[in-house]
């Protein structure tokens, strides 16, 4: 696989008797350390009443279980689309393909992960089978640690994450889109639904701070699709990134995704922000393909990866904090790792 860097096998703790290939990597588009499970042979395979872990995630099926033609990848990021439409903390595990009949006991760990606004102790598995549909499922939560659900029955895993069914989002995201339009952008977004919300106040940023361009009201009470427009009519050269920040009448904030659009691609500039970097995440803006490679204090390198000309977002959430230097092409940028 190109653009990728193997994770050392010691990040996979699989106890199961199985038979797969895999390649552990870090996504430049999904900012996700990923598990690719082939077919045949190489397929995964967890017998009745063993286990297999990976990167926090652990199922013990009850019924012999069997993983072909997929990635199972971990994001530390609150970036589920569509989203659980209740309070989750900033982790979940994804399939690339939506698995077969799971039942057993699944245990999910949220070590290290933001839990805000939520609290350990109080949270609950989240599952998303396929399409928009997500159900909690009742387990137990050991406070600072992991969530375990005993005794699940037959569920399909596409998304996993832990969250609460006690407060709901005051907005439900469906999509949030930025376009070129003449020499303007175009932001629109809709939403699945709304409660008690007051306004939506939109954010932009060139790779640093986030800046306010406006608000647009929003519908309150809604439990149909809404859309929304706004137009940046002065967006700059290069990547312009945007965001949401919906504000219900309570006080609460629920921040949208990101979206980007490129203006002026003959004057893109490289970029990497935040520095020092925030939730383990390297955002990338490259002015041309070329190859990055991330250099520890004492000269190691612990990261190599070819990317594309545009915009990508790298996990670093494994690496210690400290001083690197991030080579991109004859460019050397000085990064920290809180």
């Amino acid at each position: 696989m190109g653009g990728c860097f193997v994770i050392p096998s010691m990040f996979l703790l699989p106890t199961c008797r199985l038979v797969f290939a895999f390649v552990a990597a870090f996504s430049a588009l999904t900012a996700s350390a990923q598990l690719y499970i082939g077919a045949d042979a190489n397929s995964l395979f967890i017998k009745s009443g063993e286990s297999f872990s990976y990167e926090g995630l652990t199922l013990t099926p009850s019924a012999d279980f069997t993983l072909t033609n997929t990635t199972l990848s971990r994001t530390d990021a609150k970036t589920i689309s569509p989203s659980p439409g209740v309070d989750y903390i900033a982790r979940y595990f994804s399939f690339s393909n939506t698995t077969p009949a799971f039942s057993g006991t699944i245990r999910f760990s949220y070590a290290g992960a933001t839990l805000t606004p939520l609290n350990a102790g109080g949270l609950e598995l989240n599952i998303r089978a396929n399409g928009t549909q997500w159900a909690n499922v009742n387990g137990t939560d050991v406070s600072g640690s992991y969530v375990e659900a005993l005794g699940v029955t037959t569920k399909t895993l596409n998304t996993l994450t832990l969250g609460s069914n006690i407060t709901p989002l005051p907005v439900t995201w469906l999509a949030f889109t930025a376009v070129k339009k003449d020499n303007t952008a175009l932001l629109t977004w809709i939403t699945a639904s709304e409660t008690n919300t007051l306004d939506f106040q939109v954010q932009h940023s060139t790779g640093n701070a986030w800046e306010v361009l406006g608000t647009v009201k929003a519908a309150g009470n809604a439990t149909t699709a809404t859309k929304y427009n706004f137009v940046h009519s002065s967006p700059s050269a290069g990547w312009n990134f945007y965001r949401l920040l919906q504000r219900d009448k309570d006080g609460k904030e629920n921040p949208s995704p990101i979206a980007s659009v490129l203006m002026d691609e003959n004057r893109l500039q490289t970029m990497v922000y935040p520095n020092p970097i925030q939730n383990g995440q390297l955002n990338l803006t490259l002015a041309e393909t070329a190859q990055v490679t991330l250099y520890d204090a004492a000269g190691r390198k612990v990261l190599v990866q070819s990317l594309k000309e545009g915009s990508h977002t790298v996990n670093a959430g494994g690496l210690q904090g400290g001083l690197y230097h991030l080579n991109v092409g004859t460019k050397v940028i000085p990064i920290i790792i809180p």
